[in-house]
């Protein structure tokens, strides 16, 4: 069953995503006005501070009163685009409708990094307008941002997080799915699928995209596999149909999918024949050992890259990075 999002996916248009972007500082906002100053405060730059100063006998020019409470002023101006060009005769307009606040931000939020001209033509609009801060950010530096703000124990915010973070995967504003290992949690099914190098599941269970399949048993992902195939499979006993979800269109994968569906029924009476997704490709063994209590109830998504940096095929990530380091406690980037 799908889970419930908060930010819908059903358009891509620039006031949609601009929509879910504000929202999303919008309810870190309610949630903690330090939490939307550290996070305002990173994307841009500067020190952006949320909320009124309290002093006591501060002296001011003539006189020390008593007591002050003071609220800063400042006004961030946020431009987006998505499919269409950065239009710097419009961002000149922005930088010139700014009032007297004490912080005036213009923030350009794009899908990816701007060009070497672009960033050139921000510089030169920076120089003609000094009194105001202007930043070019992406998707991406939203969600790098988000994702560790929060505390495990702030659950509802985390989960918040966490959709923007899928969001804007799903919508294309950015693409983490090549450094996602979805850590699936594998009971009498974990020797076929080593054997088989084949992880499967009913083909109507939602997902997030990603580039790996960590098969987790007893505390610990005992073996990566990295996608390269995925199929949706119909098998009458005789003829196996696929229907080609994502990657490579081959036949290679044929015998080990007839294969463990024999061998599904045979060791775990599991009935996979139909409506069922078979996820192929490269597998190496490893442990990657969760040392927090519990075990994990459902799938968790970890982000390869922000684990081990940047990274190789998946032997290399398998049998030598993951094998050096336990689950982080808080590190679970996506739940689904």
């Amino acid at each position: 069953m799908s889970r419930i999002h908060y930010f819908q996916r059903y358009s891509s248009v620039e006031n949609t995503v601009t929509n879910n972007t504000l929202q999303l500082f919008g309810r870190i906002y309610e949630h903690s006005a330090s939490a939307a100053s550290r996070l305002l405060s990173e994307l841009t730059g500067e020190a952006v501070f949320i909320g009124i100063e309290i002093t006591q006998q501060n002296r001011e020019s003539t006189a020390v009163p008593d007591g002050n409470i003071i609220q800063r002023s400042f006004k961030i101006a946020v431009e987006t685009k998505v499919d269409v060009p950065v239009d710097f005769d419009q961002l000149k307009r922005h930088a010139s409708s700014f009032g007297n606040e004490s912080l005036r931000i213009l923030l350009l939020l794009t899908k990816a990094v701007l060009t070497s001209t672009e960033r050139a033509k921000l510089e030169a609009l920076q120089k003609k307008f000094l009194g105001v801060v202007i930043r070019s950010i992406t998707f991406e530096n939203i969600c790098n941002a988000v994702k560790d703000l929060f505390k495990p124990h702030e659950e509802s915010i985390r989960e918040l997080a966490i959709d923007y973070v899928e969001y804007c995967n799903d919508s294309g504003l950015f693409d983490q799915s090549r450094d996602l290992m979805r850590i699936v949690p594998c009971g009498k099914s974990v020797g076929i699928n080593k054997v088989h190098r084949i992880y499967f599941q009913p083909s109507d269970r939602g997902y997030t995209s990603h580039a790996f399949i960590g098969i987790y048993n007893q505390k610990a992902v005992r073996a990566v596999l990295g996608v390269k195939s995925v199929f949706d499979v119909e098998f009458d006993g005789a003829n196996l149909k696929k229907t080609l979800i994502y990657g490579d269109a081959t036949d290679a994968y044929d015998g080990a999918i007839l294969a463990i569906i024999a061998d599904a029924k045979l060791n775990c009476d599991y009935e996979i024949e139909t409506g069922h997704r078979f996820f192929c490709g490269d597998m190496a063994d490893t442990h990657f050992a969760k040392t927090s209590p519990g075990g994990i109830l459902g799938a968790r998504f970890v982000n390869i890259k922000d684990l081990i940096g940047q990274h190789g095929d998946v032997a290399n990530i398998a049998a030598k990075e993951l094998r050096q380091i336990n689950m982080p406690k808080s590190h679970t980037v996506i739940r689904g």
